[in-house]
């Protein structure tokens, strides 16, 4: 039996450096807003690309580009992966954002809902309404429905007893539905729910006014011209101090 050697996080971030190249092509030639976030922005401005224990890379856009995308995004190398259990190429994928995914790789984990490969995450950004009660209150509904979502493909009892009601088709329509609320479309503020934590950061849409050339790896990626204060939003005042703290998966070649 063949010997299964990890990728090095060196071969990871090139796989990803060469998707973020590939999905700011064509987002630059179809006129479809982009930032690069979290991690990956803190990577560009305090390192000049990959924070280097960093395997992996997020983008975000608001709702009427990421859905613009959904419909038109093609590669002649990846696969984007939003909603999708395609049995064929062994991708699995059940959440409310996506990864463009490389095919040619795959994780080794024991979470039966990941099955994909070196990837990076795009996130929606969505409309909320500016009162914090009623906020909070479609916060809620998002992430629950989100959760259900998640969920329903695992077979541990809690899984089951939170998801069973409906199938998973039925739990992403109602959840698609819920994010393409018109009321609140015409708000100023956004907010991401599709994130590991729960804490709750709001942005002003008109971010997207203003975006820049930001290096990354020697490679001009778009981002937030105010770039400053998102990651002290996201990261707190001292954003340029180094935390190493990171979530690595092992991953192979297929």
């Amino acid at each position: 039996m063949e010997e299964k050697i990890p990728l090095t996080i060196e071969e990871k971030q090139a796989i990803i450096f060469d998707e973020l190249k590939d999905v700011d092509k064509f987002c630059r030639e179809n006129n479809i807003r982009y930032s690069i976030a979290y991690g990956t922005l803190l990577g560009a401005i305090r390192h000049g690309g990959f924070i280097p224990w960093d395997d992996d890379a997020d983008i975000c856009m608001l709702r009427e580009d990421y859905d613009r995308f959904v419909s038109t995004y093609k590669s002649a190398k990846y696969h984007m992966l939003q909603y999708c259990h395609n049995s064929k190429e062994k991708e699995i994928f059940f959440n409310g954002y996506l990864k463009i995914n490389d095919p040619t790789t795959y994780i080794e984990t024991d979470q039966n809902l990941i099955k994909y490969g070196v990837a990076i995450d795009i996130f929606p950004l969505d409309s909320v309404p500016e009162d914090k009660v009623e906020r909070h209150k479609y916060n809620h509904k998002i992430r629950s429905l989100n959760n259900r979502l998640y969920h329903r493909h695992k077979k541990d009892p809690i899984s089951i007893i939170k998801s069973y009601r409906h199938s998973i088709d039925k739990w992403w329509e109602l959840l698609n539905s819920a994010l393409h609320e018109e009321k609140y479309k015409d708000s100023p503020i956004v907010t991401q729910f599709f994130c590991a934590t729960e804490d709750e950061v709001i942005l002003r849409k008109n971010l997207f006014d203003e975006l820049i050339d930001i290096p990354f790896n020697g490679y001009n990626l778009l981002g937030f011209k105010d770039y400053h204060n998102y990651l002290v939003a996201s990261y707190g005042e001292d954003y340029m101090v180094p935390r190493h703290w990171a979530q690595n998966f092992t991953i192979y070649r297929k």
